[in-house]
């Protein structure tokens, strides 16, 4: 068949673009210029003039067609700028569930589909066919996993979606890269989030937004404990930065955007048994209220007992088995049954 393959420069989509040459496929490669900061490009992956070379380096050891599609309008506008404003308010986002579902899944398989192909990704997960329907599974690699940025596709996605390294380790994906001679063999991997290389989000959110006001750290009752520099430094859970003395240790339990108010205690209340998701989405059908599933609250969170509830009103709601500690807003809560991606949504 035709594949266009999503080639980020990094060696996981280098490699499922040559096990799909292997296979005998026709294989196009696509790399997404996605950012460029003040028009100058400083992204650490996925967009950076270097991977975009190294992406052409491997589609012409490969000998495949190779082209640059300019994603920045809609990266800009579906990415960057929800990210800069949940910080803003009180918010810990996620942008490569956003990145996923807008850019890869969304402005590219239209395009790969107007090829007359289907989309390919270096993406550790599994799609498998099960009578007809179509199921997200975990990677054969658990601490390569990935599916966790993914329960935004659903069944029209998949079914033209292949994931080509998701049955391998990464010992086993630079061992393809290796057979094929491809220049991304060694390459490292990049941690941080492609448009954010240095890691500091909140300087990030500052040369987008402007300088953030200060405001009051206090405690559950309402204490005065100290100042911050603006809510968008903290997220829930955090217990380094407070600066507050006294040697007692204190964590945010929540971020108040409307009072500019950070609230600090102790690491128990940070936990919640219960929470709401928004804008949530199904691969297939929501679970039934009586089953059984598990909930992982963030990407290395290793998954909680629970239950989804439906309002009504369509209203979704999870209440876990037990307390998880720093259940944090604007993070993904994603919903598994053993190794298959139910759906999931974002916490409120």
């Amino acid at each position: 068949m035709r594949v266009v393959v999503a080639m980020s420069g990094g060696v996981d989509s280098s490699a499922a673009a040559a096990l799909l040459k292997e296979q005998g496929h026709e294989v196009i490669g696509i790399t997404l210029r996605v950012w460029s900061y003040e028009g100058n490009a400083k992204c650490g992956s996925c967009c950076s003039p270097d991977d975009i070379d190294d992406a052409r380096a491997v589609a012409q050891t490969l000998g495949i067609p190779f082209y640059v599609a300019n994603a920045e309008e809609i990266f800009q506008d579906r990415v960057v700028n929800p990210f800069v404003q949940s910080y803003l308010g009180g918010k810990t986002p996620i942008p490569c569930v956003a990145c996923n579902r807008d850019v890869k899944f969304n402005f590219l398989l239209k395009r790969a589909r107007a090829l007359g192909a289907r989309l390919a990704t270096g993406h550790y997960a599994q799609v498998e066919e099960v009578d007809g329907r179509f199921h997200l599974r975990r990677a054969a690699d658990a601490a390569k996993d990935q599916s966790y940025f993914l329960f935004t596709l659903g069944q029209e996605e998949l079914r033209d979606v292949l994931f080509p390294v998701g049955h391998l380790t990464k010992a086993e994906v630079r061992a393809v890269a290796e057979r094929h001679q491809l220049p991304t063999t060694h390459k490292p991997e990049s941690m941080e989030i492609c448009f954010v290389p240095d890691g500091d989000y909140a300087g990030f959110v500052e040369k987008v937004a402007g300088p953030q006001p200060s405001g009051e750290v206090v405690d559950p009752e309402g204490n005065v404990l100290g100042t911050h520099n603006g809510i968008h430094r903290f997220t829930v859970g955090q217990r380094k930065g407070l600066n507050l003395g006294g040697g007692e240790v204190r964590y945010v339990q929540r971020l108040e955007p409307e009072t500019n108010r950070v609230v600090v205690g102790p690491a128990e209340g940070t936990g919640r048994a219960q929470f709401g998701l928004l804008q949530p989405h199904w691969v297939d059908a929501p679970p039934p209220p009586d089953q059984a599933v598990e909930v992982r609250i963030r990407h290395r969170h290793a998954g909680a007992p629970g239950r989804v509830h439906i309002s009504p009103h369509g209203l979704v709601s999870v209440q876990l088995d037990a307390p998880a500690r720093a259940v944090t807003p604007g993070q993904a809560a994603v919903v598994y049954d053993r190794d298959r991606v139910l759906g999931g949504g974002w916490i409120v």
